[in-house]
């Protein structure tokens, strides 16, 4: 959006504007870290905010570059929704399993990511290439992040959290 719809921009304005919507982010982070610690309420801070980010990723897409300043804004917002949840999504893995196996399941969960990061920016740039435009990747990303929103929503808390008779914490 940034290269083709602030074509009369140079390369130190396209830097500045790249570097928003992560300030955007981190500013979110602390924010609905902070947040999610006070209110003791973790989901209420992952899927809503995976849900506007979502909407405001297809919302840019959709404005396009005619209206940039409008399709920039909403990729900003998408930004910032989409990194302000780590906090409380990683916060709640210790939550919902025994303390015995959180870290792994942390670690596992943090490899599928690295592995879909890489997966993820291969397919954008295959789809970039084989339709010649961005519309089919920002279609993907869309869809992926929709796809979020339904995974904090769909996964329970173990009733019983107790450890089983004979282990110990590592």
């Amino acid at each position: 959006i940034i290269r083709s719809g602030g074509e009369n921009l140079g390369m130190v304005e396209v830097g500045w504007l790249s570097s928003v919507p992560y300030l955007a982010a981190t500013i979110a982070m602390i924010i609905v870290s902070w947040a999610s610690d006070k209110l003791q309420n973790r989901k209420l801070f992952v899927w809503p905010l995976l849900l506007i980010a979502a909407f405001a990723f297809i919302g840019s897409w959709a404005v396009g570059a005619n209206h940039f300043w409008v399709s920039y804004t909403l990729l900003v917002i998408a930004g910032a929704a989409m990194y302000a949840p780590y906090g409380p999504f990683f916060a709640i893995i210790p939550e919902m399993l025994p303390r015995n196996v959180a870290g792994g399941a942390m670690a596992l969960i943090n490899s599928m990511g690295a592995l879909g990061s890489f997966f993820g920016s291969w397919f954008v740039g295959y789809l970039n290439g084989t339709t010649g435009s961005p519309s089919a990747s920002y279609i993907f990303m869309g869809v992926a992040l929709f796809a979020s929103v339904w995974l904090p929503l769909i996964v329970k808390p173990a009733n019983n959290q107790q450890l089983p008779v004979g282990a110990r914490h590592a």
